[in-house]
């Protein structure tokens, strides 16, 4: 699925069938940062040449000074992994740049590069921190550096800056969920994330409102991040959360796994400022329906430990899904089988939302939805919460909306 093509000045790299990074002298795909020099003074690697090839891979040398490694490795499934490793033995040249040029008529769900994308902007990981992103059709991407990452995305191209020495990895499976197993089963490839990603607007400050936060969290699902990630973020929202808005907070993370929220709010309301019967009461259903799903959080957790399968995801690397979520903020999975709202755009209690393909129930009434556009009735307490109808955890499901009745 994934091949290198060397000639003369330059190098062709072709994942499932599609040319992605392409580099010739009069189309650089790699650039050099040279110690001491302004920000924006990238200059292209140069011609490359072949010093040492095998049947694993090669070794190729660019005129200016850094040098390549490419390996190809195949493993059981049909899956496959390439390597490209750059390092330099030049102390001035201290950061790569590597260029992925559009390709018309490509679609890797949100992975890039694409004509267009809908999200422009940078996103930052600081040093040691690791960032994988995979596709919708089981392909990923992995980069690997000692120091600050930065991703641009824009139209007809992604840009990814890395400071030297740095490696990057394409992955290609037959399905997203392959290529989970294969980026966690193998030691090498699989780096976590150990704190939040830092996602920035055009003018390098980070936005603030909830309803981005959302789309951050989901985010977070695409780039490998481990659970910790998740915490601090969701300690971000309770914090931040004021008003009206606080109670959409709490139904929010009603709806995640455990693994993935900061221990506090495991079985404990988040926010609880209302005096009285009433505060106490919203207590004890919240501590009794997280009680009820803790069966599945403990589904969610093995899963995640076992498979790499993260316990909350972005409907995007679902890829049932279909195409159109990627570009959504509104909707995230909890586990396989539970899709929820986080319901932060609207005001009121109405949710508007677009189910993926298939049966769903909605948890609090039972009534079945069939895939598309839908608005449900999402009160406090209620949110928009929904499970598979052919889920092994439907009884299950069912108990909590008994018990939910009744409290």
């Amino acid at each position: 699925m994934i091949s290198f093509e060397n000639w003369t000045n330059g190098f062709l790299v072709t994942l499932a069938g599609q040319r992605l990074l392409w580099h010739s002298t009069k189309r650089p795909a790699v650039f050099i940062h040279r110690a001491g020099e302004i920000s924006t003074a990238w200059r292209g690697a140069g011609a490359l040449r072949a010093t040492m090839a095998t049947v694993e891979g090669a070794r190729c040398v660019f005129t200016a000074g850094i040098t390549m490694l490419e390996s190809l490795a195949s493993h059981p499934g049909g899956s496959t992994i390439y390597s490209l490793r750059f390092f330099t033995t030049d102390p001035q040249i201290d950061a790569l740049r590597l260029v992925f040029h559009d390709i018309r008529g490509a679609r890797w769900g949100g992975l890039g590069p694409r004509e267009t994308h809908h999200v422009h902007g940078k996103i930052v990981l600081p040093p040691e921190e690791n960032a994988v992103a995979f596709a919708l059709d089981g392909r990923f991407l992995q980069c690997v550096s000692e120091g600050i990452q930065t991703f641009n995305f824009t139209d007809t191209r992604m840009v990814i800056d890395l400071k030297l020495p740095a490696s990057v990895a394409l992955g290609y499976a037959d399905s997203t969920e392959a290529a989970y197993e294969l980026w966690h089963t193998r030691e090498e490839w699989r780096l976590p994330v150990e704190s939040g990603i830092e996602t920035l607007r055009r003018d390098g400050r980070a936005p603030k409102s909830s309803t981005f936060a959302v789309g951050r969290l989901g985010a977070l699902s695409f780039s490998g991040a481990d659970p910790v990630s998740y915490q601090r973020l969701n300690r971000e929202f309770v914090g931040n959360a004021q008003g009206e808005l606080s109670w959409k907070i709490d139904d929010m993370i009603l709806c995640q796994p455990d693994i993935v929220l900061p221990p506090e709010y495991r079985r404990e309301l988040p926010h609880a400022n209302e005096p009285g019967a009433h505060s106490l009461r919203a207590r004890n259903r919240y501590s009794k329906l997280r009680a009820g799903f803790a069966r599945y959080w403990d589904a969610c957790e093995r899963r995640w430990k076992e498979r790499g399968l993260p316990a909350l995801a972005h409907p995007s690397i679902m890829s049932e899904c279909g195409v159109g979520f990627d570009t959504r903020d509104d909707l995230l999975f909890s586990g396989p089988d539970l899709i929820f709202a986080p319901n932060l755009i609207r005001k009121g209690e109405l949710c508007e939302l677009a189910l993926p393909s298939g049966e769903w129930v909605h948890l609090w009434t039972s009534r079945r939805y069939y895939g598309g556009k839908t608005t449900v009735h999402a009160p406090k307490g209620n949110p928009a919460l929904f499970y598979r109808a052919e889920s092994e955890y439907a009884w299950l499901f069912d108990s909590i909306r008994q018990m939910a009745s009744r409290l």
